[in-house]
């Protein structure tokens, strides 16, 4: 994911943010967003519980959208989201694990650093709904499309890596566990614009 910078890199961040959604809402997706580097974190784990932020992010009312929407231009809104949620994780230490449908599920390992990784998970969080009011909308009313509001939910604890058949290269590589399906739970119950984190996150901060 090298070449996300190109062309944007003499500008400051928002800029540089906006001059990308611009660029991708006119000539198309602007990077090849792939899980690849999440997986080869989980590659390292498989078969053990391994201590994980998992952050889900959805777009609110996003079926009412498809409705609404010539599917192209819902498609195009759709990676632009996309796009950019991979981007903004990057540079608080996350990475993307699926994308799904108008989902984005993000992993913070915390093998080094529990409480840097919690922070910066939360701080990230902030992040987006920042870059989404501030940038990514605006550029959206401007080319008529409808703007988005987005749910995050958080939560931190162990999941177990699992390996789909007995090839590590090529066998598909998942999480199990309370941790994940806590943070599907939460994110589905989170309020537009809101940043809601689970038990064991806030329990977390509670015992630093």
């Amino acid at each position: 994911m090298a070449e996300r910078w190109v062309n944007f890199t003499n500008l400051p961040i928002f800029e540089q943010t906006r001059a990308r959604v611009t660029k991708t809402l006119i000539d198309g997706i602007q990077l090849n967003m792939s899980t690849e580097e999440s997986k080869k974190i989980l590659k390292r784990h498989v078969d053990n519980k391994t201590n994980l932020v998992i952050m889900f992010v959805d777009i609110n009312n996003s079926t009412e959208m498809s409705l609404c929407l010539p599917e192209n231009k819902f498609a195009l809104l759709v990676q632009c989201f996309a796009q950019e949620i991979s981007l903004a994780v990057l540079g608080y230490g996350g990475y993307v694990f699926k994308y799904e449908g108008d989902a984005v599920i993000v992993l913070c390992p915390t093998e080094y650093d529990e409480g840097k990784a919690c922070k910066n998970a939360l701080k990230c969080s902030k992040a987006i709904l920042e870059i989404i009011k501030e940038v990514i909308n605006p550029v959206f009313t401007a080319h008529e499309l409808p703007e988005i509001i987005v749910r995050i939910g958080l939560t931190y604890g162990y999941a177990l890596v699992v390996l789909y058949g007995n090839n590590l290269e090529k066998a598909h590589i998942d999480i199990i566990g309370s941790s994940i399906s806590l943070a599907s739970k939460i994110v589905s119950i989170a309020k537009p614009n809101q940043v809601l984190v689970g038990n064991p996150f806030t329990t977390f901060f509670c015992h630093q």
